[in-house]
């Protein structure tokens, strides 16, 4: 329940196309592309480290800047967008390669799917606890 609507005022003005809600952060996807985020900036052990700041207002998620996003979904502890292009970028809790890249467990950046689909030409994402589910687009005779 939203008690409090002051943390939403630095998105006035600001069109929002689409929400993205997980247990511990939302994701805002605009009508110009941009994503904005507040909640948890790293899934990690949370619980017995403390480690991951908490950020209470939406802010814009700079290192997107340049990509065009249309969709933003939250899994049990990563996130991924989709971009115009129909590329797909992943981010947090990403150890031994689980996002479809080699990161760090706490490394909150996004970061390109490579792989056997980077090629691919995703037209929507889901995420669920453990995995994404991306539909992609083959076109006829291919």
């Amino acid at each position: 329940m939203l008690t409090n609507c002051c943390s939403c005022r630095s998105l006035q003005g600001i069109r929002i196309t689409q929400a993205a809600v997980g247990s511990r952060q939302t994701m805002l996807v605009t009508d110009t592309g941009s994503v904005y985020k507040f909640g948890q900036d790293a899934f990690g052990d949370l619980e017995s480290s403390g480690t991951g700041t908490y950020t209470s207002s939406p802010k814009l998620l700079e290192s997107l800047k340049g990509i065009f996003v249309v969709q933003a979904s939250i899994g049990g502890k990563f996130s991924a967008v989709l971009s115009r292009e129909g590329q797909v970028y992943t981010f947090s809790w990403g150890r031994e390669a689980r996002l479809g890249h080699a990161s760090e467990l706490t490394d909150v950046e996004p970061r390109l799917l490579s792989g056997p689909l980077e090629n691919a030409l995703v037209v929507q994402i889901a995420a669920g606890y453990c995995y994404l589910l991306m539909l992609a687009y083959q076109p006829t005779g291919m």
